[in-house]
């Protein structure tokens, strides 16, 4: 793949995956619904040519009333959707007002599914709020910045994940932000980690 990318606008054309067409549908009523959203985690790295599989796809949403998300809520119901862990609107939103995550899927199945939590860390909301635009065959997804994502994949420190983070800066080193990349490590207190990797 061919990527374009300045620092805030990442763009580039691919063969969509099943898994791909399905997030797209997914963020189409996350937007329908005036949702703030933002991807995060495994399926970054997978949109960007890792070869992997993924139970779920991360992604963290603004904070909003209850009839705003009931308006979300009745979007996925209505376009085959189910919440794996929740019944109603009511319970799916107790659950995000507890930091929990809900569980969308689409009928009939688990997996995959989309993780949803409100931001709550800090990281959380500098991914929301400092977001990059990737455009995807003319097509636009918003997903967490490179300079968190690599970072935050040591945090979580499985070999799958570090291998997630390494596969990121491998395709975009020249172009990232190493002294933000480097406060965020420090942060999350990876950046040790990081070093002996080579990418800090």
């Amino acid at each position: 793949m061919d990527f374009k990318y300045d620092g805030h606008i990442l763009r580039f054309d691919k063969n969509l995956s099943d898994l791909d067409k399905l997030v797209f549908d997914f963020v189409g009523l996350l937007e329908k619904a005036k949702m703030k959203y933002v991807i995060v985690s495994g399926y970054v790295a997978i949109l960007f040519g890792r070869s992997r599989t993924t139970e779920d796809i991360d992604i963290y949403i603004g904070k909003v009333e209850f009839s705003e998300f009931s308006k979300f809520y009745d979007l996925l119901t209505k376009n085959d959707y189910w919440l794996v862990d929740s019944d109603s609107a009511e319970d799916a939103f107790d659950r995000l007002e507890k930091s929990l995550s809900i569980r969308a899927a689409q009928k009939d199945t688990v997996v995959p599914n989309f993780e949803v939590k409100f931001a709550k860390k800090e990281t959380d909301f500098m991914s929301l709020n400092t977001s990059i635009k990737a455009i995807i065959n003319k097509r636009k997804l918003i997903i967490s910045p490179l300079e968190i994502q690599i970072p935050y994949k040591f945090k979580l420190g499985s070999e799958k994940d570090i291998e997630d983070a390494l596969h990121i800066y491998e395709l975009f080193n020249e172009k990232l932000d190493k002294a933000k990349m480097r406060s965020i490590a420090k942060g999350l207190k990876v950046e040790t980690e990081m070093t002996r990797h080579g990418l800090i």
